[in-house]
């Protein structure tokens, strides 16, 4: 179900894979990522086509779950330049994604014939505004959940999309994240004067959302470091320690991730975080 945030923000939070919003301005419409599913980025073209012509699509990380969908929808692209890169050479194998797909659409399988990844053609490293009419939309590029992510700003309108740097449902996987940076993003976003949050996955929040996230990733970062202090190898810790995860998992609307897909995101996101502590001489928390 699409809710309006603002007066000219809406945001699809309902699907499996990222939060999906439209920034609607006098100048076409702004898209902060895409649809996961086929099916779903599908629907979501005719929910977009219905606000007017698309200018831009930024993706704020280069993850399957918020680029997918791209290929159905228009709009110029416009991510950081490691996400072009990492799209470019990095992207999931086809038999991959058929194979995910088989368990999570099967109904979007039939649109995957005429699938091309749209790769973005715009590109920054620091910082970019674009400026349509009385809308200005800035990005960021603050690395956390990947070294490439990067956070959408509507300064006018006190509105944040953070991508998977802040989540509400959840923490997402860390295997591709830089820790130590993440903290530091948390910081920043919470000194961003805003009111609305869009978090890359849960419910629309404010900075309360952020403190709650900041919480749960301090208290999983806590519990690794503390078994790599006592000792306990990698692959052991990797056994044991768990975090919520709700951002793959199924719900009554539509299928989760297969069960050793999940698996594998929480033990290699563990193993991600022991490496970076043992060898990043992170702070303490």
């Amino acid at each position: 179900m699409i809710e309006q945030i603002f007066s000219n923000v809406y945001v699809e939070t309902g699907n499996l894979g990222s939060n999906d919003s439209i920034i609607v301005t006098d100048q076409g419409t702004v898209l902060v990522d895409a649809p996961h599913k086929p099916s779903d980025a599908a629907r979501w073209r005719d929910t977009v086509n219905s606000f007017g012509e698309v200018s831009y699509l930024v993706h704020t990380d280069h993850h399957i779950d918020h680029t997918l969908g791209n290929f159905l929808l228009s709009g110029t692209i416009v991510s950081h330049s490691v996400t072009r890169r990492r799209m470019a050479e990095e992207y999931p194998s086809s038999a991959y994604v058929e194979d995910l797909l088989s368990v999570i659409d099967p109904e979007g399988l039939a649109l995957m014939p005429d699938f091309s990844l749209r790769l973005p053609t715009i590109t920054f490293d620091d910082r970019m505004h674009l400026y349509l009419g009385n809308v200005t939309v800035e990005l960021i590029h603050l690395p956390g959940h990947t070294v490439n992510s990067l956070i959408v700003y509507l300064p006018e309108q006190k509105v944040l999309f953070s991508g998977d740097n802040v989540c509400e449902a959840g923490l997402p996987s860390f295997q591709d994240s830089r820790v130590s940076s993440l903290f530091e993003t948390l910081d920043y976003i919470s000194g961003l004067d805003f009111e609305i949050l869009v978090p890359g996955h849960g419910e629309v929040g404010t900075k309360k959302t952020v403190e709650s996230f900041r919480d749960q990733a301090q208290n999983l970062v806590r519990q690794v470091q503390e078994a790599a202090r006592a000792g306990v190898p990698r692959e052991e810790a990797a056994d044991r320690i768990r975090f919520e995860d709700r951002i793959h998992t199924g719900t009554q609307s539509y299928v989760g991730y297969p069960d050793d897909l999940i698996e594998g995101f929480q033990r290699r996101s563990v193993l991600s975080i022991y490496d970076q502590l043992t060898h990043d001489e992170l702070y303490m928390l």
